[in-house]
């Protein structure tokens, strides 16, 4: 009987393949050819071309077991995880497609015999909904279940896609297990209800429809069949458990944190943390293996807001030592057999998680201590955190939703959830970036049919084809002009879009940038240089010029990535591996995962390792692969789309193999000088390198030799020397700021005593205290604070206001004793006062500061100042 996740999947992938589907591997969570998404959401991604395009097709029907992730997007399923029983960020999705072959009857057909004779689920317990207008559907279920477990549907339920902003969708019929009535919500309860009663675990999607970035949905080029079943549901079905969380997907997981933490997963008050980590480890740790690290951005940042939710919920479970790294092994021994790279990776994935895990814990307690802060300093009304003060302590102390959550429950409080979530949504529309797909485009013409752009651009960079489609970004006026055939190279994978002319009868168009969509249609940026838009008319001939000199420096740049990636694993361990690269015609930026930090000497080794590579004009050759053969090699193979199929091999000497489809030059000995201008590091474990090669490395060398020998002339010494001489005038110059500062601490000790003398003292109720407003002189800010602080300690109970001119401002510091603060508040203090010498300032009920125009009147100040202490004390 087949029961476990393991006989599932592969039983599964062999039935559909008995009915000549070819199994295709999983695809990566990233996918990288598609604007359109942030991760892989689903099955159908990596095919999403093969409906909306007449591109020659690999094979008519495929079956697969798609890794998935949906924590970001319009997709995600992130805020359900925990309390639902059957949502989840990470899950596989079983899949058989088919593309422009067999269409709803035989996906029908399949399903009920996979469901009933390969799984053996009694077809009693099963229910299926359907799109509301396709009867088509309705009567081909109707040979196998009777009318009353048919359920129609809308739009909402039934009709699906697309996954992302644009691409093929169309109605949806799905798979439904019953139950039963004991966890019915009452009389009526169906399928579409979320009492409990139902899971859908199977979609089949008939995709009909390619929905365009304006909405409008045209008939897809192949109609044809995705279907979707989860793994972790349908487990749960056959392993008759009360939730996904206690399929063997999960089980040794949820027992090993049982371990370590001392829990019950059985306590009704801990299932949620156990099940929000169980489920964020398993996509931390696929989103690592993939070559992500914990970030502020993008796919970046939804890495480490798992890990953070995951750290928080272990702190529901008295975990408050770093313990997510303890749980890789059991999904490494539950996985890995179907995932392999997940163990080859298992060391580095370990200690990302910790090291996310220390740099939290230290973040969140600095967080605790600036939320307590703040909080003191507001007065809430109804114990409530109100959405702007949320937003700020979210966005500003960068205080996530779960621990603003614990710290506000901590402390009594509520948070104002739907005022923050206002803000955040009005702060991701001012900050949204319109992809060059995602805008509102004009339609000049558009192709007869949609295919893949061909493309020539390995073996030419001149071309002759015909136009076929033509648009007008509404945005920028920029036009968009599609031809069959092109040797202009489109932005991918880092590398920056081709450049160059297309070039006809009347008409001369200038390409500033070549893009690509996810159907694989390149599209070239730009404008007319010569010509009326008449001209361009559908089918017209032209010749295409890539720039050739852009090109060259482009591929330099992009082999120059594969020489540094080579020289860093050579030097410091295969472990450090690739994050991402920008790869242009003036530069090239390469950030990689590392456990240590690098030394000057270190990137010095880096450079000549490079460079000895680069002098020894080795031959840099192409070769396509099946992707296992090129692994099997010792090719690097990162951020592939899709995976199965042939992949472009790139060979520098014998000594570096890495699967890219960038362009690179023939020999190592075009890049000529290797030039690293900038490292830094950008995240914890991840270093970003900055380099320049060719012509840009040579100009930067020489604006260099140019400062030197100017400050040589200014130093009046040899080129050889502006060190030596730098060295000694600095050492002067420390010697006068010694004395200087001795000057001004004299200067400052005699201000200081004659502020305490002519202190002026005001009688408050029952209360004498100092007052001291005075304008000083000293050299630096820092200095100010220093002098009211002592004033203030002498003095106290004491209001100390002093002021200075400094670089053509007046600066103003306020210090209040503590035993008056909470009356005669220095925050409050300097907001009055901001006004008198119209400027702004801000601080604590204790110490303020502000700065403002140098002519303010001083004499209105020092009214002011009494007015306001006056008036405050009486409630002392």
């Amino acid at each position: 009987m087949i029961q476990t996740s393991t006989e599932i999947r592969s039983a599964y992938l062999k039935f559909f393949q008995e009915r000549g589907h070819q199994i295709v591997p999983s695809s990566s969570l990233i996918p990288v050819e598609d604007p359109t998404l942030l991760f892989t959401s689903a099955g159908m991604v990596q095919f999403k071309k093969f409906w909306a395009t007449d591109t020659p097709l690999p094979y008519k029907r495929a079956t697969s077991c798609q890794k998935s992730l949906r924590a970001g997007g319009k997709d995600s399923d992130l805020e359900m995880v925990g309390r639902s029983l059957k949502h989840h960020t990470f899950f596989e999705m079983l899949g058989n497609f088919s593309f422009g072959d067999y269409f709803k009857k035989e996906a029908i057909t399949w399903a009920y015999e996979f469901v009933t004779r390969v799984l053996e689920i009694p077809f009693a317990r099963v229910w299926v909904s359907y799109y509301q207008e396709d009867e088509e559907t309705r009567n081909f279920w109707l040979d196998y279940l009777p009318e009353e477990r048919l359920v129609k549907l809308g739009a909402k339920d039934n009709f699906w896609g697309p996954a992302g902003d644009t691409g093929p969708c169309g109605p949806c019929t799905e798979l439904y297990y019953d139950f039963g009535q004991e966890h019915s919500c009452g009389p009526g309860c169906q399928p579409g209800c979320d009492c409990g009663r139902f899971l859908e675990f199977w979609n089949l999607v008939f995709p009909q429809y390619d929905q365009q970035a304006d909405g409008k949905r045209i008939p897809l080029k192949r109609r044809g069949v995705d279907t979707g079943m989860g793994l972790e549901r349908i487990c749960r079905i056959r392993q008759k458990t009360s939730s996904n969380y206690e399929t063997d997907l999960f089980r040794p997981l949820i027992s090993v944190l049982e371990k370590i933490s001392g829990q019950s997963y059985q306590h009704p008050e801990k299932t949620v943390p156990f099940r929000i980590i169980s489920d964020h480890i398993r996509a931390a740790v696929f989103l690592v293996d993939e070559g992500l690290v914990p970030g502020n951005e993008g796919r970046e940042y939804v890495l480490r807001n798992l890990i953070r939710r995951a750290a928080v919920s272990g702190m529901e479970l008295g975990l408050n030592e770093p313990f997510l790294s303890l749980l890789v092994p059991a999904i490494v021994e539950t996985m890995g057999s179907v995932y392999p790279s997940i163990k080859q990776h298992q060391e580095l994935i370990c200690r990302v998680l910790r090291e996310e895990e220390e740099r939290f814990q230290s973040t969140s307690e600095f967080s605790s201590r600036r939320f307590r802060e703040y909080i003191k300093q507001e007065v809430l009304s109804d114990r409530i955190i109100p959405g702007w003060l949320a937003f700020k302590l979210y966005g500003t102390l960068g205080i996530r939703r779960d621990l603003l959550a614990k710290l506000a429950q901590e402390e009594g409080l509520k948070v104002d959830w739907e005022g923050l979530e206002k803000l955040l949504s009005e702060e991701k529309e001012r900050s949204r970036r319109t992809s060059a797909f995602g805008e509102n485009l004009e339609v000049i013409f558009s192709p007869a049919k949609v295919s893949e752009t061909v493309f020539l651009g390995y073996e030419t960079l001149t071309f002759k084809s015909h136009l076929i489609g033509l648009f007008r970004k509404k945005k920028d006026n920029l036009l968009q002009a599609v031809t069959e055939a092109t040797a202009f190279y489109p932005e991918k994978g880092g590398q920056l879009g081709d450049q160059g002319f297309l070039i006809g009868a009347g008409f001369r168009f200038r390409v500033i940038d070549t893009q690509i969509d996810e159907k694989g249609v390149i599209y070239h940026l730009g404008d007319l240089k010569e010509g009326k838009l008449e001209v361009l008319s559908p089918g017209v001939e032209l010749t295409g010029e890539v720039d050739k000199e852009r090109r060259l420096a482009t591929s330099a740049n992009h082999t120059a990535t594969h020489l540094l990636h080579f020289a860093l694993r050579h030097l410091f361990g295969p472990e450090t591996r690739q994050a991402g690269s920008y790869v242009g015609a003036d530069r090239l930026r390469f950030d990689f995962i590392c456990s240590k930090d690098l030394t000057k000497e270190e990137l010095k080794q880096l450079e000549q390792v490079i460079q000895e590579k680069i002098f020894a004009d080795t031959p840099v050759k192409t070769k396509e692969l099946a992707l296992e053969e090129a692994i099997s090699q010792g090719a690097v193979a990162l951020f592939l789309p899709r995976y199965g199929e042939k992949v472009r091999t790139v060979y520098t000497g014998d000594y570096h193999i890495e699967v890219c489809g960038g362009t690179h030059v023939e020999r190592t000995g075009q890049i000529g000088i290797f030039k690293i201008i900038g490292y830094t590091s950008i995240g914890k474990n991840l270093r970003r390198i900055e380099a320049l090669t060719r012509l840009s490395a040579v100009n930067f060398l020489n604006q260099w030799l140019e400062v030197l020998d100017k400050s040589a002339a200014l130093l009046e010494v040899p080129r050889e020397r502006v060190y030596e001489r730098l060295e000694k005038m600095i050492e002067q110059l420390k010697e006068k700021e010694r004395q200087l500062r001795q000057a001004e601490d004299l200067v400052i000790q005699h201000t200081f005593l004659k502020l305490v003398k002519e202190a002026e003292k005001v009688q408050l109720p029952g209360k004498e205290i100092s007052l001291v407003v005075a304008r000083v002189k000293v050299w630096q800010e820092e200095s100010l604070g220093f002098l009211a602080d002592r004033v203030e300690a002498e003095l106290s109970p004491a209001v100390v206001v002093v002021a200075a001119e400094l670089n053509q401002k007046l600066f103003l510091v306020i210090k209040i004793s503590k035993e008056l603060a909470e009356v005669i508040a220095a925050n409050a203090l300097i907001k009055v006062l901001s006004a008198v010498i119209k400027g702004g300032g801000g601080g604590s009920k204790t110490f303020a500061q502000g700065r403002g125009a140098k002519e303010a009147d001083w004499e209105l100040l020092k009214s002011k100042t009494r007015e306001f202490v006056e008036t405050y004390g009486k409630q002392i």
